[in-house]
């Protein structure tokens, strides 16, 4: 023991960064005196021997400051950035890109059989309009007169096309926010063995707030009513491949996350 005057000796380097621990005493260097994050302290102890030559002769860590296992766990060092992007703060394992788009497959082929079913009679008239304007091309050539020409506004009205938009866009929305509220997941997802959360609230059983359901669909589906705007749906998509928490746009407005159930 021994008493440390005000100022000196000088603190180590980083001084109001350096955690708590035993340092080399800059009075005697015989042993070493214990910084309490702040200040030095009057405890001293006989310095540890050195620790072993590295590779090339030199110390295998700094010699300022050495490891210390009894550091309290507020100055733990934080987990590395590429373990935070796997899994939830609670230690949940996040779902990959990659299923993540398997289960936007899947829905989307569970939606457009929906669709179809839905709006049968507009595709049946869209079927019977191109049949009979091949068979009016077949004709023509035949008779070797110029062959018919064709707009879109010819296959499919401009009224059939809205309904055909808004059964697209009802039907997803409906489809949803069910199964976000029924089971946390849409039934890609459950397919894929994922599961939409709160943010970092991986064990949370559910269900999911109405207002993160309605943001979350509203986000990914609406946008599908312009092809121009169904570019922020890619984006959305390819969100999480470079976000930390890999979170799509939807999840962030919504505070959500998909994890893995299984």
């Amino acid at each position: 023991m021994s008493d440390i005057p005000v100022g000196s000796p000088p603190a180590p380097p980083g001084r109001h960064a350096a955690p708590s621990g035993w340092y080399p005493d800059p009075v005697n260097s015989a042993q070493e005196r214990y910084w309490d994050g702040w200040q030095w302290s009057r405890n001293t102890r006989p310095t540890e021997p050195a620790p072993p030559a590295g590779r090339f002769g030199q110390p295998s860590y700094g010699t300022y400051p050495s490891p210390d296992l009894t550091r309290p766990a507020a100055y733990a060092r934080p987990r590395p950035s590429s373990l935070q992007a796997t899994m939830t703060a609670d230690g949940v394992a996040l779902a990959s890109w990659w299923w993540r788009a398997l289960a936007v497959i899947i829905d989307y082929a569970i939606i457009s059989a929906i669709v179809t079913v839905v709006t049968f009679p507009i595709w049946r008239s869209l079927y019977a309009a191109i049949a009979s304007y091949f068979d009016a091309v077949v004709n023509a050539q035949r008779s070797g007169s110029a062959p018919p020409t064709l707009s879109p506004a010819d296959l499919i009205p401009a009224s059939s096309q809205l309904i055909l938009t808004a059964a697209t866009v009802g039907v997803a929305m409906l489809y949803h926010v069910a199964f976000l509220r029924w089971k946390s997941a849409t039934p890609g997802k459950l397919i894929c063995g994922l599961r939409v959360v709160r943010v970092d609230q991986g064990h949370d059983p559910g269900p999911l707030p109405w207002s993160s359901i309605f943001i979350r669909a509203g986000i990914w589906v609406l946008p599908g009513i312009s092809s121009l705007l169904s570019l922020i749906t890619v984006v959305d998509a390819l969100f999480p491949l470079w976000h930390p928490k890999r979170q799509a746009l939807h999840d962030m407005a919504a505070r959500t996350q998909v994890i893995r159930s299984r």
